[in-house]
């Protein structure tokens, strides 16, 4: 056997025993909490997003271009001369799946398999009134309707910044760590594949980068980077990163962020009674027209990008999610109202939080 043979499959041999390491990890969350997401991950995410952070592009989408435009070529070339066998390339590809699995779990991934949220905030036993759901539905109406049209900013620089001194305050308030790195957003150069897969945004675990659609509406715009960044701080579960990013948006002192952080969460809790006409119409019939303007902006913009890629992509972050223990899979989104019924119901008692 060669020697670059042999370093392949030493690779590969690697990202398998990778993997059986993980499925250990899965097993200790609290293990896992301590030494990696507040232990090793802070020290990962802080050097890879300063690399990251020295280009003023995307990191990430330069690398993916570079694969689709040079690096498949050059294979399909080199086939075509018959200068690469078939067993090569296939021990070629093998290889650098295991590259990638390795570096995806080493740097972000491994946060899959620590400590719930609900657990670290004490959530999970709050005893809920029957009412709980309906009270904190109508308050969130009520500040939407309260704050609809009021926005004081729209630079996305700004709102960039107001995100991240609220994040300090709120994680502070939580006593949950302040991840370190670099707090820059990036957009793609090529913004269509984000619309077309109906994405608001992307925190990219190869390079640590925060990626915002640059179609979003301003409205839009506080809560989807804020979310992202509970991703690049560790937070994996799409309902944390949710939970996050409506804490650090209503609680900032700036309307337009609040007003984000309302009205994101809105479609979440109609998602829950979907399937109650009578009550769905009610609470409807509660949102001022300004608001109900702003729900179908966004519903008729995103339903424009509806097609195959959006499904196909809907399917396959499915299963990406339910395969890096989230059950849920994309429905873990909505979890969010879960989350916020019961903070509710214990913030000024347990908080301190009016």
């Amino acid at each position: 056997m060669k020697s670059p043979t042999k370093l392949r499959a030493g690779i590969i041999g690697l990202a398998l025993t990778f993997y059986l390491l993980l499925q250990l990890l899965a097993q200790f969350p609290e293990f896992v909490e301590q030494y990696y997401s507040n232990g090793l991950y802070p020290f990962l995410t802080l050097w890879m997003s300063n690399f990251s952070g020295q280009f003023y592009f995307s990191v990430t989408e330069f690398t993916l271009w570079g694969i689709i435009l040079f690096g498949i070529p050059f294979v399909i070339h080199r086939i075509r001369k018959k200068r690469m066998h078939i067993t090569r390339l296939l021990l070629n590809l093998m290889t650098m799946i295991a590259v990638i699995y390795v570096w995806f779990y080493l740097f972000w991934g491994i946060n899959y398999f620590r400590q719930p949220l609900k657990a670290k905030l004490n959530l999970e036993n709050v005893q809920l009134p029957m009412d709980a759901f309906d009270s904190t539905f109508v308050d969130i109406i009520k500040q939407c309707n309260n704050l609809n049209l009021t926005y004081s900013i729209d630079d996305v620089n700004e709102i960039n910044a107001e995100i991240d001194s609220s994040y300090d305050a709120i994680l502070e308030k939580l006593q949950l760590k302040n991840i370190p790195g670099f707090k820059g957003l990036k957009s793609f150069v090529v913004n269509w594949l984000l619309n077309k897969t109906t994405t608001s945004g992307w925190f990219s675990p190869l390079f640590h980068e925060v990626h915002y659609n640059t179609d979003l509406l301003i409205f839009e715009l506080p809560f989807g980077i804020a979310h992202e960044k509970a991703h690049q701080m560790g937070y994996t579960s799409e309902a944390e990163a949710n939970f996050l990013a409506y804490l650090v948006c209503t609680n900032s002192g700036d309307r337009l962020c609040q007003y984000s952080g309302y009205f994101n969460v809105l479609r979440h809790f109609f998602a829950t009674i979907k399937d109650d006409s009578s009550k769905k119409e009610y609470f409807k019939a509660s949102l001022n027209s300004g608001v109900k303007f702003n729900l179908n902006e966004v519903r008729e913009r995103w339903e424009s990008h509806q097609g195959w890629i959006s499904r196909l992509s809907r399917r396959g972050y499915d299963l990406y999610l339910k395969s890096n223990n989230v059950k849920e899979g994309v429905a873990n989104y909505s979890l969010v109202v879960d989350y916020i019924v019961r903070f509710n119901e214990q913030k000024e008692l347990k908080f301190g939080w009016k």
